[in-house]
């Protein structure tokens, strides 16, 4: 056997050489296990596709790895998880509960005993719990090792502890000057119990941990992946004030001055947004470098597609496939009518492609059996102490597949995906050129 990929918008693993009856269908840059040392019978090679055994067309599997995005469904709140071409993990915010887990539990097996999976990458876009609270039994699991953490710099604290939640303002009132690099700056401090948990997770794995803005110099984080390059398009420090302006409260400054990253593999970009709203989207195009960096042909949309955008930020993006993450516990009304018909105009392809989690998931039977004692139960609800734990896990989450939306590159072509019901498995998209 020997470890293939995917080449085409979506491929069948037959259950025979025949090609009739399918057991299961992948899309592009999905990875296999393949008979590659014997000649195909029927033009079908034998292999393995997340432990099922079948055969698929020799012609449909390369060699070449492919960028994979995943835009996680964890309801109201934001998960989004790359695996690179040279098969490093970036991991982008966690949610607010066990959902971005469950994933991790279902994508690499987690459940069977001698499994475990690296996050290269850990990028905390703000610190906001549907954002936050999800990655602390990430980073607690003991089969998942997070490696590096990147953090805009602005913690959360408990009532009281400065004259605002996020620190203390400037004696002008204009600008935020509270503001921590590494973990040990946070000794001592009055965190919100949310920011202490994520402390304290993060102190007890002994991860690295260091705060960006567009002044850092990412070339450690690059050399971690050589196929791809990263860019901090966000937040961005007010030098001569020497802090960040205060866009008039908690929620509106600490969504703000989100991390928005650009990765570029090949001809393709892709731009994470965090929560970036209008006041934040407004001080990042008033730097005419930062203006130029924003375009992105993949964009994962701002503040679960709130009604707090602006539409100059979208025009300078100009997607070609985008994905709003938002749930609807609590209903916010996420995604506005508004945002969904701005991001249509402000696409750069006659043809845009706009994914909502919330719109495509549907919570569906897992295709195996759910133990009664399991039925009503969720994933904040297991109790990882035990040794059913991740097997538990896996299959609740396996019942929230349609709602991850799946973006695949090769450097040169785009591919998108999600799961629906039908016989045909996926709505898929490609190969689609990027739009220039």
């Amino acid at each position: 056997m020997a470890t293939r990929y995917i080449n085409q918008k979506t491929a069948r693993l037959y259950e025979d050489t025949s090609g009739g009856s399918f057991a299961m269908v992948m899309i592009f840059g999905d990875e296999v296990d393949a008979t590659v040392n014997a000649a195909p019978v029927n033009g079908r090679l034998p292999a393995t596709f997340r432990g099922r055994n079948g055969f698929v067309r020799a012609d449909q599997i390369g060699t070449q790895p492919a960028l994979e995005i995943y835009f996680i469904d964890v309801g109201q709140g934001d998960a989004t998880f790359i695996v690179t071409p040279g098969r490093r993990n970036i991991l982008i915010d966690g949610g607010l509960d066990r959902r971005a887990l469950g994933f991790l539990i279902w994508k690499y097996r987690l459940d069977q005993p001698g499994n475990s999976v690296d996050v290269d990458l850990l990028v905390l876009s703000h610190a906001d719990g549907d954002h936050l609270n999800g990655l602390v039994p990430i980073i607690e699991h003991g089969q998942i090792h997070v490696h590096h953490i990147i953090h805009s710099g602005i913690a959360t604290f408990a009532t009281g502890a400065f004259g605002t939640a996020l620190g203390d303002l400037d004696p002008t009132g204009n600008f935020l000057t509270t503001c921590h690099d590494r973990i040990n700056d946070l000794d001592g401090l009055n965190l919100s119990n949310e920011f202490k948990a994520w402390r304290d997770a993060i102190r007890s794995e002994g991860t690295d941990y260091r705060r960006v803005d567009t002044r850092t110099d990412v070339g450690y984080i690059n050399a971690l992946f050589p196929e791809i390059s990263l860019e901090i398009i966000g937040p961005r420090f007010d030098v001569a004030a020497h802090g960040f302006p205060w866009f008039g409260g908690t929620a509106p400054t600490i969504n703000g001055h989100s991390v928005v990253l650009r990765l570029t593999f090949g001809g393709v970009q892709a731009l994470f947004a965090g929560d970036l709203n209008i006041q934040g989207s407004r001080h990042l195009l008033d730097d005419p470098i930062l203006t130029n960096s924003m375009n992105a042909h993949v964009f994962k949309c701002p503040h679960h597609g709130s009604h707090e955008f602006h539409r100059p930020f979208l025009e300078a993006v100009r997607p070609q496939i985008s994905a709003i993450s938002s749930g609807d516990e609590p209903d916010h009304g996420h995604p506005r009518a508004v945002f969904v018909g701005a991001m249509g105009k402000a696409s750069r392809s006659p043809d845009p492609l706009l994914f909502s989690t919330e719109i495509a998931a549907t919570f569906v039977e897992a295709g195996e059996t759910i133990p009664a004692e399991e039925a009503n139960l969720t994933l904040d609800a297991i109790d990882f102490s035990t040794a059913t734990a991740n097997e538990t896990a896996r299959r609740l989450f396996k019942q929230r597949l349609p709602g991850i939306i799946n973006v695949r590159t090769d450097g040169s072509q785009l591919y998108a995906a999600r799961r629906v019901a039908a016989g045909y498995w996926w709505e898929a998209y490609g190969p689609l050129p990027p739009t220039p």
